[in-house]
């Protein structure tokens, strides 16, 4: 097979950039839900905020702890579809929140 020569905007990221889309993607993460779900080791699946279960959903688009981050980074209300399959102007947004958040992914 000859190499890829055109690179997707995913492709073009960071690998630390490249592994937290993913895993906010898949679901397969250290958010609440996902430890405490598969693994038992969050005590419960609900976020600190105690609205709802911590979701990469919850996080990126309703947490109300992170409002001020989150306006920040999208002035407008923006897609969860667009923050995690977007451009890769879109893409780095959704990476520079969750390190401005102080979230580990």
């Amino acid at each position: 097979m000859r190499p890829r020569t055109n690179r997707d905007d995913y492709h073009t990221m960071s690998r630390e950039q490249q592994v937290n889309l993913i895993r906010l993607r898949t679901g397969h993460n250290r958010l609440n839900d996902y430890m405490n779900r598969k693994f038992k080791l969050a005590p419960s699946p609900t976020c600190a905020c105690g609205q709802e279960d911590q979701t990469a959903e919850h996080i990126l688009q309703r947490r109300p702890l992170l409002d001020e981050e989150r306006k920040e980074v999208w002035p407008s209300p923006t897609p969860l579809q667009t923050k995690l399959y977007g451009s890769r102007q879109e893409l780095e947004k959704t990476t520079t929140f969750i390190t401005s958040a102080g979230l580990i992914v």
